[in-house]
């Protein structure tokens, strides 16, 4: 782990509490609950595509936009890393299920793309390498322990352990932010992924639960 500041410190303690309090949101439960029916499991995986296409989206404006040459590669490299997991879950899915259009999840992707055309590079990093990342791990471990051996999952363990680490380097590193600046960002962020992995467990319930 990066050695760190004391402001950077407290970024990362905030973001561990984040991801603490996502551990216990209502996807990962529902996904970590050996009683969670196998039809509702599948269903997640139809209503994560979406999102999972939506952060092709994210990383592609992140790299498209990005203009300090250091975090453009950066970008760039994830970008790369990044490209074609989306079709790897649809490939991994048991069922023909498809998603239809969701004004929430649609709404959510819309935030970080939004933020990933305007913010500073630096809050960039956070949200790539902070929130989505760590987001992307926990709802991997969570995914693993549903769907053993599933293709999509086994793919992101190390490599977003990585992506984080990476995150906290480069603001280890380049200092020109604030502690406010980035401790807000973080905050509303999660909210939005909180916000989408909410209505996906609502929406995977709805469509496997019986009829009344």
């Amino acid at each position: 782990m990066t050695t760190m500041p004391a402001p950077l410190r407290e970024v990362a303690d905030r973001n561990e509490q984040h991801v603490r309090e996502y551990r216990a949101s209502a996807l990962i439960a529902l996904l970590e609950d050996p009683g969670t029916p196998t039809a509702t499991k599948d269903a997640v995986l139809a209503h994560v595509a979406p999102w999972s296409d939506a952060f092709q989206r994210m990383i592609s404006v992140r790299a498209a936009f990005e203009t300090d040459p250091r975090l453009k590669e950066l970008a760039l490299q994830h970008r790369q890393e990044e490209i074609g997991h989306n079709e790897i879950l649809a490939n991994s899915r048991r069922t023909g299920r498809t998603a239809d259009w969701d004004p929430v999840v649609e709404a959510g992707a819309a935030w970080f793309v939004d933020q990933f055309r305007t913010l500073p590079g630096l809050h960039r990093v956070v949200l790539a390498h902070l929130v989505l990342e760590a987001g992307s791990l926990t709802f991997s471990n969570a995914g693993s322990l549903a769907f053993p051996g599933n293709a999509y999952f086994a793919l992101h363990d190390e490599a977003d352990e990585e992506h984080i680490e990476m995150g906290y380097r480069l603001l280890s590193e380049r200092q020109q932010w604030q502690l406010g600046d980035v401790t807000e960002l973080l905050d509303r962020a999660w909210r939005i992924i909180t916000m989408v992995s909410d209505r996906i467990a609502e929406l995977a319930r709805r469509d496997t639960a019986a009829p009344a």
